[in-house]
């Protein structure tokens, strides 16, 4: 009786499994289950706002068809896997310590760390490569602060990181292993070779008729879908004529390419480059794991006297805007009392009322990614918040723009543009993206202006020569911003840590693309904000959204070059 159970079970859970991969099979051959966006109505317009006129791709668009190889016969030495067989290394088993260890250290003092890679036989790694994080905290003080330097890699298996002592207090080191080098190779093989990853969704109407279709930067795109249909794909050629910025979507049969209406990138984002490594690359990757420490790793910090409270190296200058631009990432500054306080220059903190009078008789352009579009949101609502009443106007897409906040009182108007193309929002409309650069082209360069830029968050899912061409041609119009008026002044936000609910999203993607940023804009006559570090040795630093904490931080350092003179509070108070 126990037997014929048994047997009944066994074909039982055999059915089940065959009905699941079944249906998993069926599902990979669908396009991508697509949910329509619920658009954020914001409150009703008190304000006309300005938009611009259609974009120029759009009205230059040209069908082509292209014999499509699959991405296997197109990039052979793409898919020769490295390391896989190897152990990788694994946070569980890797530990650090602080070498020169003792229980109480003195202000400015220096501490030096040693990382040991372990692979996951507890095995001490003969390779370099990994990716780690390293900070140290002070909780009580609302302090931290990140390494002095980049982390050094002696390529076998150890590292080395050395902190500055910058506050008294309580200090506790964190060492977080963010990729197994392992996984970066993986990670830069992907990058390098498929500049179409994530999916891209194009929709398309006519004559009361929608349908779907795939759109991306190359016609390279999309390994499922080209290995199950001929090779013989008809495209629709969205390149910008002026920018010269690539997009493509297949053309859908029966539907011209001027019925390109709404972009969208669906949920199933990250298959893509799922599909791009082994089954035992993808097993590498998981969220940052805390390193377990070899011995103490907290410690005093005391102060030389009662008036020292924090460790500045030297008396600092008031912040020139274009003064930090040296192409290079120096450790930045840290955190003292939740403040930003910075290496570079004497930063002060803004009142809403003194925000006000920076700004005053100002237009302020915010363009880029929603990193930026923070800021704006920042600022607009903590201004509604004061007596004054002002209204925050939003676009009906008003994640794409023209999003628009006014002021009477003080006479400032501020607007939020998204960039072009590759755009990782669901469902915004076509005639809404605009390049970057043909805005610039298209901003007045009178007294008054000011423009805030970051481009970068949506730019991991394309390789690094796309982001430089791209990056190049906001540099150009930047130049030609200046020739009209060379007192414009410009800034731009590097990029910030994020979440790593997806591959694509990794961090190590977001610290390459912040060096091309800092090595293209060395020497131009731009303000850079570099953020890295603020949100690298925040505790809530894994978030594509910085906290209100690190926002205000990242905007009172903006303003501090823009406003040094007279206004705000000092940050670094002991000079």
């Amino acid at each position: 009786m126990k037997q014929i159970r048994y047997v009944m079970f066994l074909l039982l859970a055999i059915g089940v499994l065959i009905l699941y991969y079944t249906n998993v099979t069926v599902e990979r051959n669908k396009s991508p289950k697509l949910l329509l966006w619920n658009h954020h109505k914001g409150p009703p317009p008190s304000v006309e706002i300005h938009h611009l006129p259609a974009p120029d791709w759009l009205k230059s668009y040209t069908s082509t068809s292209l014999t499509i190889p699959s991405l296997r016969e197109a990039y052979p030495s793409a898919f020769e896997y490295k390391d896989i067989w190897t152990l990788p290394t694994k946070a569980t088993t890797s530990s650090f310590k602080i070498t020169n260890y003792r229980s109480k250290f003195s202000l400015c003092d220096t501490i030096t760390v040693e990382i040991v890679a372990r692979d996951v036989s507890n095995k001490i790694k003969s390779t370099g490569g990994d990716y780690f994080f390293a900070n140290i905290y002070d909780f009580g003080s609302r302090a931290s602060s990140p390494p002095d330097d980049d982390i050094v890699d002696h390529q076998n298996g150890t590292y080395t990181v050395k902190f500055t002592l910058r506050w008294a207090g309580t200090v506790k080191v964190t060492v977080f292993l963010v990729h197994p080098s392992e996984a970066v190779n993986s990670l830069r093989r992907v990058r390098d070779y498929f500049p179409a990853r994530q999916i891209f969704i194009g929709k398309f109407k006519s004559n009361n008729q929608t349908t779907k279709t795939f759109c991306h930067v190359t016609t390279h795109m999309y390994v499922e879908y080209f290995e199950n249909t001929s090779s013989i794909v008809e495209f629709c050629n969205f390149t910008d004529s002026k920018t010269g910025s690539p997009w493509y979507c297949i053309k859908p049969a029966g539907f011209p390419c001027s019925s390109y209406e709404q972009h969208s990138q669906t949920e199933k984002g990250a298959i893509p480059i799922l599909h791009l490594m082994h089954l035992r690359e993808r097993r590498l990757f998981e969220r940052p794991v805390r390193l377990h420490s070899f011995g103490s790793n907290v410690f005093r910090v005391t102060s030389k006297g009662p008036a020292k409270s924090t460790c500045i190296p030297h008396k600092l200058p008031s912040c020139i805007m274009g003064s930090n631009n040296k192409g290079s990432a120096p450790t930045s500054g840290y955190y003292y009392k939740e403040s930003w306080e910075s290496f570079n220059c004497k930063l002060s903190h803004f009142a809403i009322r003194e925000i006000k009078l920076c700004l005053q008789n100002r237009v302020v352009y915010f363009l880029g990614d929603s990193t930026i579009r923070q800021w704006f949101t920042y600022l607009a609502e903590s201004f509604d918040n004061t007596k004054f009443g002002n209204r925050y106007v939003y676009n009906a897409n008003y994640r794409m723009g023209d999003d628009v906040w006014r002021s009477k009182d003080n006479n400032i108007t501020m607007h939020y543009h998204h960039h072009g193309f590759p755009n990782m929002i669901k469902w915004v409309n076509t005639t809404d993206m605009h390049y970057m650069a043909n805005m610039i082209d298209k901003l007045p360069a009178h007294t008054g202006t000011i423009i805030f830029i970051s481009i970068a968050a949506h730019f991991t899912i394309t390789n690094l020569d796309f982001y430089r061409t791209r990056l190049l041609s906001v540099k150009q119009a930047i130049k030609r911003l200046q020739t009209r008026n060379a007192d414009v002044p410009v800034f731009i936000k590097t990029a910030n840590t994020r979440d790593m609910d997806l591959i694509d999203e990794s961090n190590w993607f977001l610290d390459q693309i912040n060096g091309v940023l800092r090595e293209e804009m060395a020497g131009m006559n731009v303000t850079l904000i570099d953020v890295w570090d603020m949100t690298t040795c925040h505790w809530t630093m894994f978030h594509v959204h910085p906290s209100e904490e690190i926002l205000k931080n990242e905007i009172d350092t903006a303003l501090s070059y823009l406003c040094p003179s007279t206004l705000g509070s000092s940050a670094n108070s002991d000079f």
